[in-house]
């Protein structure tokens, strides 16, 4: 009977640091602590290359459309989702670097997932960008691989992306590989 006993408090041992193990990754991942390059732009076109984004087209918060091509070489594009800590903690460093950048609004473009605090995003990021905000938001996320936030980069004229680390946003530092 000891021995039946001694098994069942090792296997519910191993059970509840699998369990822990799991809320731990499952929570780093919400926050967006996870490694840098894999949710970043690009991440889902394929190993190997270097990120590229996809043609798109979608609705700008001012009501005009906007696509790839739209977006001038070098072009700063910048995603944030509501309710995600690091997200709040960069709209606030990234709305008072842009201005230092020296980038005309038509090459800085905001886009903002849908969530609760959806429109005050929006009405600060407007003051620095073209925004994309709602169901437009999943499609430009999609055509540059986003699958992760807050992630911001710099699009080339040929569509290929180069992530920018959010604590070097004014140099433009690429994210090291």
């Amino acid at each position: 009977m000891s021995l039946m006993g001694a098994a069942v408090a090792l296997v519910g041992a191993i059970a509840l640091l699998n369990l822990t193990l799991t809320y731990g990754l499952i929570r780093r991942l919400r926050t967006g602590a996870g490694p840098g390059p894999a949710g970043g732009p690009g991440s889902d076109h394929g190993s190997g290359t270097a990120p590229f984004a996809r043609d798109f087209e979608a609705v700008t918060a001012q009501g005009r459309t906007i696509g790839r091509g739209d977006l001038p070489d070098g072009a700063l594009v910048a995603f944030f989702s509501t309710g995600c800590p690091p997200c709040a903690a960069l709209l606030p460093r990234f709305v008072a670097a842009v201005p230092g950048l020296g980038l005309p609004r038509p090459a800085v473009l905001a886009v903002v997932a849908p969530g609760p605090e959806e429109q005050e995003y929006v009405n600060a990021l407007a003051e620095v960008a073209t925004v994309v905000s709602g169901e437009h938001a999943a499609t430009v996320a999609e055509a540059f691989g986003v699958v992760g936030y807050p992630v911001v980069c710099r699009l080339a004229a040929d569509g290929t992306v180069t992530p920018v680390e959010h604590e070097r946003l004014g140099s433009f530092a690429p994210v090291a590989p």
